[in-house]
């Protein structure tokens, strides 16, 4: 008889030979199993397991697995088939849904985002243009603004609103043709 031990999923590894001990024989572990012949290599992808009493071949799964919900990795540990929930293929990226048994892009969710940070970023401009229009705006007010601080207003602010004008770009969020901001003076 040829001994194989049993992993903790199940799968038979070995073979294996223990040493006889004086006056007892060879003393077999709980998680060893003792079959007539020599396994053959499985098929790719497979296990020889022990079900039933029987042993035979199993789907071999185990390892780096991918939640189809959310594309999360996870270490798979038993024999059998993956759970509908469960696939070998990694998420391609953020924005891919899993749908008919792969992933697919969203693409409907990739402009959201897209459209989010380029607002984002545009937001960002303007609050840098607005700190740079306000000293600006005070020396017009009070009429003590140079010639070149009013046409340094008139500028920065051309820019805020070439910003605030992004979205109706044609080619929106995928591509932005950012504006220049003015020199800083």
């Amino acid at each position: 008889m040829i001994t194989y031990l049993i992993d903790d999923a199940g799968a038979l590894t070995g073979p294996v030979t223990f040493a006889d001990i004086p006056g007892f024989g060879p003393q077999l572990p709980g998680n060893a199993v003792q079959v007539p012949a020599v396994l053959t290599k499985p098929e790719p992808g497979h296990a020889w397991a022990l079900l039933d009493g029987n042993v035979q071949q199993k789907r071999d799964m185990r390892g780096t697995v991918f939640r189809t919900s959310d594309g999360l990795q996870q270490v798979w540990k038993k024999l059998g088939e993956l759970p509908k929930e469960l696939t070998t293929r990694a998420r391609p990226g953020e924005h891919f849904k899993w749908i008919n048994e792969q992933w697919t892009l969203d693409e409907t969710a990739q402009l959201a985002a897209q459209s989010a940070q380029a607002l984002a970023h545009r937001d960002t401009l303007l609050r840098d243009a607005q700190l740079r229009i306000a000293p600006l705006q005070y020396a017009e007010k009070l009429g003590i603004a140079t010639e070149s601080e009013s046409a340094s207003l008139v500028s920065w602010m051309r820019y805020s609103i070439e910003l605030n004008r992004i979205e109706q770009q044609e080619h929106f969020p995928t591509t932005v043709d950012w504006p220049i901001a003015p020199q800083r003076q």
